[in-house]
């Protein structure tokens, strides 16, 4: 019976090291995780001019997945949550609404999707965009860094097309949109925000997927589904999955309530909202990635049809 109970024993202390490891949630028995923000240079960048010249931003940390790449919990089959998505539309536009909703249809029926139309701001209309949000005038100084057509050139002072202030004032609403969700503890996850031009590519929820868990682990403050690149990559984070320096466009991107707060903080817009929101990223103030190819495109060309009518077309006639 002796020799019974010391087997007994050996047995169960054999097991205990590992039982005591797995509850604290770490397999190595230690967890090693530090807990630092690999962003953590956002803080005192905020407090530099928007005009210093881009500075090298520090990668995240390596993370390792134990298991492989998972699919992220949002497109499990069945999905488990539908992803919020903003889907901005002017009120006199709901032809582009029922387009857009048409095309997204399939997303949403499926689950994959929560989509809800944001009011767009109406840049003609009296007190629509108050200066303190977006400003009325700019200049290609930043622009001119990156935009490579023959004749765009610094120095050059435009006022903004009520157009452009509009569509600015429409994402700042989005921006907040998000961060209130956050703040009020409703929902802290990304949401996906989308123009009313948004033309979804084949196998976009799959995609997505495996995009949004690669970002999540980058630490990304903004993920780019559709763009014009202006700048070469600064890196490549995971295959299709890269961090930008400098795009235009706003048709498509996914923002975490991190990224809506510091784009807010950097309030107001002085120029077309991509290009401020491109800047801010070239500055190193938002971490900004992008996937490869583009998931989502232009329903048409960007300077084809357009409500927003783009006031630096005139450098180059100059």
């Amino acid at each position: 019976p002796r020799c019974l109970t010391l087997l007994a024993q050996a047995i169960d202390s054999s097991f205990s090291a590992p039982m005591a490891a797995a509850s604290t949630g770490c397999l190595l028995g230690a967890c090693s995780c530090t807990g630092a923000c690999c962003c953590g240079s956002h803080a005192c960048e905020a407090k530099r001019g928007r005009d210093e010249e881009p500075v090298t931003l520090a990668p995240p940390p390596i993370r390792r997945r134990v298991t492989g790449k998972q699919s992220c919990a949002l497109f499990d089959s069945p999905p488990k949550e539908s992803l919020r998505t903003l889907v901005i539309n002017l009120e006199r536009r709901q032809d582009r609404w029922r387009s857009v909703r048409a095309r997204l249809g399939a997303l949403e029926a499926s689950g994959r999707l929560a989509v809800e139309r944001l009011e767009a701001a109406e840049g003609s209309r009296e007190g629509a965009v108050p200066d303190c949000d977006v400003l009325r005038h700019w200049t290609t100084d930043r622009n001119a860094k990156y935009d490579g057509r023959e004749g765009y050139r610094p120095g050059v002072e435009l006022r903004m097309t009520d157009g452009e202030r509009g569509c600015a004032m429409s994402h700042v609403r989005a921006w907040r949109e998000v961060l209130a969700s956050a703040s009020s503890g409703v929902d802290a996850r990304p949401v996906l925000i989308l123009e009313d031009d948004a033309v979804p590519a084949e196998g976009f929820a799959e995609r997505l997927a495996l995009a949004l868990a690669d970002a999540a682990a980058a630490d990304a403050d903004i993920l780019y589904l559709g763009y014009i690149q202006g700048a070469t990559w600064r890196r490549t984070v995971a295959p299709g999955l890269h961090e930008a320096e400098y795009l235009w466009t706003t048709v498509a991107y996914v923002l975490w309530p991190r990224g809506a707060r510091r784009l807010l903080g950097a309030l107001p817009v002085d120029c077309p909202v991509d290009n401020f929101m491109a800047w801010q990223a070239a500055s190193c103030k938002l971490r900004a990635l992008a996937v490869e190819p583009e998931m989502v495109d232009q329903e048409a060309e960007w300077d084809v049809g357009s409500d927003v009518p783009h006031s630096d077309d005139v450098v180059l006639e100059m």
